[in-house]
């Protein structure tokens, strides 16, 4: 199973410094450890926990009604327009209205079809997520609602599968790769329809594919990625920087491996050449204002600003926030601690220091949504937990790790409840 190879075999990459990661004690034969160590029994674990889930909240929060995962709103809707029985929202609904509205025909860029209008050229920027529910749909309208959903849980399945790939290379239980599905903005992923679950998936696909020395397959998955979520540019930038490198120091030559930063940045680039021709505007630019601002400007303000808000009395949103906020740079702190030690090739470390610095310069808009549960800054989630887990034992101790899951456990269950009272 390439799942349990040990990561020397195959980790070492042109233009990364890889150092040996030692094995970890194979649990005895026939014991439960043993059975449950396999990334099939964590992709299983957490395709049901994702479908526990996602039934739950269809049978509470939905009254049965899975198109009110999308959350289309009246600002931009047109009802006479919309698919029949689509339900409507009071406000501006949600992002899974426009991955819904592409999902419906991707090839359709106009500013406004089937009843929905396009708030920013960006949201064509997303075009992989609707694209894959549009193919397991067959073009049927009627069945988008429920694909959109379906490949969300498809993706989380694959989040535990791929976890424990890299949990296995770090020489650790198959079962410790739970933890890449269990970020918390996956859960406001599944509960509207959103493309992380997706992008990540692409991400962490790709980069076991370059780990494994399969450039082209590499290059499919972060091409598609890239069109997926356009943060998956941030590895591919990695990537390149690093095999840059290499070659300018004569350790390795322009190559085949080559193709896994190649191949996405010229499908990213293809794409907003197609954008510019069908809207007028190249999305990345005609949006940068909006998700990028000035380097600690929009964290500051947001923890000033919600810190003025925090109640003492009752666990708000507010609360929420910084809970998040802690855990997520509680696994930040303790990744940065480990860079040179972990067994993480080059290009990942590098890729973990670029998504810190991304999410310290995108505009307060992400920062200031109560509602999102950091969904925007799970690269760096999934990067910390490679790095945590490429790193040796006799470094990281036998506690942090499950001191770190601990710590996830409060925002998974507050958030699962909110998800099921409330959209």
């Amino acid at each position: 199973m390439p799942g349990q190879e040990h990561p020397a075999a195959h980790a070492r990459v042109a233009g990364s410094d890889v150092p040996d990661t030692p094995q970890s004690a194979t649990p005895p034969s026939g014991s439960l450890a043993s059975r449950t160590n396999r990334p099939a029994v964590a992709a299983l674990i957490a395709t049901l926990a994702a479908v526990a889930f996602t039934l739950a909240r269809w049978q509470t929060w939905a009254h049965g009604r899975i198109s009110a995962f999308i959350l289309v709103g009246r600002h931009f809707a047109t009802p006479s327009q919309l698919p029949h029985g689509m339900p409507l929202v009071k406000t501006y609904g949600y992002d899974g209205q426009f991955f819904y509205r592409l999902a419906l025909n991707p090839f359709n860029l106009h500013h406004t079809a089937y009843g929905i209008t396009m708030d920013r050229p960006y949201r064509f920027m997303r075009i992989g997520y609707p694209v894959l529910t549009w193919l397991v749909s067959a073009g049927q309208h009627s069945l988008v609602p429920v694909m959109l959903v379906a490949v969300n849980i498809a993706a989380v399945g694959a989040l535990g599968y791929l976890g424990a790939i890299f949990a296995l290379q770090g020489g650790r239980h198959a079962l410790a790769g739970l933890l890449f599905p269990a970020y918390f903005g996956l859960l406001t992923s599944l509960s509207r329809d959103t493309a992380e679950p997706l992008g990540a998936v692409c991400l962490l696909a790709g980069l076991l594919a370059i780990r494994s020395r399969r450039p082209v397959l590499a290059a499919a998955l972060l091409a598609f990625g890239s069109l997926t979520r356009e943060t998956v540019m941030v590895a591919v930038a990695a990537i390149a920087v690093m095999r840059v490198i290499g070659i300018l120091r004569g350790r390795s030559r322009p190559g085949r491996e080559d193709l896994a930063w190649v191949v996405p940045a010229v499908a990213f680039a293809a794409w907003q050449v197609v954008v510019k021709a069908a809207t007028g505007s190249v999305p990345l630019l005609a949006d940068g204002g909006r998700n990028a601002g000035t380097p600690f400007i929009a964290p500051l303000h947001a923890f000033r600003h919600n810190l003025a808000h925090i109640s003492l009395h009752q666990f708000d949103r507010y609360d929420l926030w910084f809970l998040e906020l802690g855990i997520l740079a509680c696994f930040s702190v303790a990744a940065l601690l480990c860079l040179r030690a972990t067994s993480a090739p080059g290009h990942e470390r590098l890729a973990f220091v670029l998504y810190l610095v991304e999410i310290c310069v995108v505009t307060p808009s992400t920062w200031n949504g109560l509602d999102a549960d950091m969904r925007s800054f799970i690269e760096v989630y999934l990067l910390a937990l490679i790095i945590l887990l490429g790193t040796p034992r006799r470094t990281l101790g036998a506690w942090l790790l499950p001191s770190l899951a601990a710590l996830t456990m409060p925002a998974l269950i507050v958030i699962t409840h909110r998800r099921f009272i409330g959209s």
